[in-house]
């Protein structure tokens, strides 16, 4: 009677496990849609059978088993920060190439072109008042296209800082999160599948954002840190960062000059070179180094501002050697510039208010009466010696300044269609490890509904039996 019991009693528990198992095999297919989830497997022990001993042997629940893959995990964040540095730098350079057009009648260079070709057109009359106006009108365009193009870079760099400024929004909003959901681990949410799955995708999400070090701890919570060591999450605590103008690292000279945007950390300490990747690493390389290299900063005057301040000094050093007429010296140069400040000489490049068309000298200093125009003529062509400008003329610079723009741009849409394809397969890769397959779960189910039913049966017969023997006890 003894051992017909325990057959009943461990009978009856391996319903209970195979219950557990199916309703584990159930989760799995209801998250088999939601992002960070790791498929969960049922664990069975077998119990040990001694029937001198009493033990009737079955089976019984062992702890859950779950899938998750940190190497799997680890390749698909590091993918994930390569992608959002592509496509941060993709988007920024976009705006950067737009704000320094080199197609054909615009920007700089067609001010330039029509500069020199009104000049040209002085040196055949030089005393003719119409052509004089006509210099004087496009050297004003020029001043203006300089203007224009400054200050589409200098917004270029505002919408940049804006969205610098939103992705660490973005990123402390996350560790935030992140934050809470270690609380609730603590709090006894260490084996929820869905808490898990949670915490998985949001660290995904944040790794677009910019590159993470996960420590996984022995609680259930997960520590996170930028590369370099930073603290952004320990245990239910978030560590913000925040996004400040900084003075770029060398020899100044102008202090007037655009500030770079900084990363600080919570405790105050810049950071910025922890950022190695992500959107935001993408989004301070044209901030803090693209941009600057057009627009000047600190330490830098800029390729745009090096170009007005080269090509301006150079007219009004011909134009003030000339001479209006025999005896009558040039008044001035053409244009007004601030040596004091190289970071801003395109957005402060003007024209000197003290010289008129009537005024414009065409006598050169050897008394050619055009000279000065064909020498102004000539400014289209490379330069000499101490006037060169990366040894090319203004228009040649001008273009391989945009070009290099360019080829960053190329980099950037080649990078974003790569890391968009390793990406996917890293994903596919640990979908693969720990994702949920319906057709697996499908046969789990199955192979447990069988066993439950077989199970049941057994039960029912070996309650049928122990009532039988009940029922022949007299009374």
């Amino acid at each position: 009677m003894g051992s017909l019991t325990s057959t009943l009693l461990g009978a009856a528990n391996a319903l209970d496990v195979f219950q557990y198992a199916l309703n584990i095999s159930q989760n799995n297919i209801d998250n088999a849609s939601t992002p960070g989830y790791a498929k969960q497997g049922a664990s069975l022990e077998a119990d040990p059978f001694d029937p001198a001993l009493g033990l009737s042997g079955g089976v019984s629940q062992g702890p859950m088993v779950d899938s998750r893959d940190l190497l799997a995990e680890r390749d698909v964040w590091q993918q994930s920060s390569a992608a959002g540095d592509a496509n941060a730098r993709n988007e920024a350079l976009t705006m950067v190439q737009n704000a320094v057009p080199v197609a054909d009648g615009s920007g700089i260079p067609a001010a330039l072109q029509n500069f020199f070709n009104d000049v040209s057109a002085w040196s055949v009359s030089p005393t003719d008042g119409t052509a004089r106006q006509a210099v004087m009108d496009s050297a004003s365009s020029l001043v203006d296209s300089f203007h224009t193009t400054a200050a589409a870079v200098s917004q270029t760099a505002q919408s940049t800082d804006e969205g610098i400024a939103s992705t660490v929004d973005q990123i402390n909003q996350l560790t935030a999160q992140l934050g809470k959901m270690n609380a609730g681990i603590q709090a006894g949410g260490q084996h929820d599948a869905g808490l898990d799955a949670q915490v998985y995708s949001t660290l995904e999400t944040l790794s677009g954002l910019v590159a993470i070090n996960v420590l996984p701890q022995q609680d259930g919570t997960v520590s996170v840190s930028l590369a370099g060591g930073a603290a952004l999450v320990v245990g239910p605590q978030a560590y913000s960062l925040a996004a400040q103008p900084a003075q770029p690292a060398g020899a100044v000279i102008d202090p007037g000059g655009l500030p770079h945007t900084d990363i600080y950390a919570a405790d105050g300490a810049d950071v910025t070179s922890q950022v190695t990747s992500g959107t935001l690493y993408g989004q301070l390389q044209v901030r803090d180094v693209t941009i600057p290299g057009l627009i000047g900063d600190a330490t830098q005057p800029g390729a745009l501002n090096q170009l007005a301040q080269t090509m301006a000094e150079r007219v009004n050093q011909i134009v003030s050697q000339g001479s209006v007429s025999a005896g009558v010296p040039s008044p001035g140069g053409l244009f007004l510039t601030d040596p004091a400040h190289p970071s801003t000489a395109a957005a402060d490049l003007a024209m000197d208010p003290n010289m008129t068309a009537s005024q414009l000298p065409a006598i050169d200093a050897s008394g050619a009466p055009n000279g000065v125009p064909l020498a102004l003529a000539a400014l289209a062509q490379p330069q000499q010696a101490a006037d060169e400008i990366d040894s090319v003329s203004y228009t040649t610079f001008y273009g391989n300044t945009a070009a290099e723009v360019g080829r960053q741009l190329n980099q950037a849409q080649s990078d974003q269609s790569l890391t968009t394809q390793t990406l996917s397969q890293a994903q596919s890769m640990r979908q693969t490890e720990q994702g949920v397959s319906l057709n697996e779960e499908a046969l789990q189910v199955l192979q447990f509904q069988q066993a439950y039913q077989a199970t049941a049966k057994l039960v029912s017969t070996l309650a049928t039996l122990t009532q039988s023997v009940i029922d022949m006890i007299p009374s």
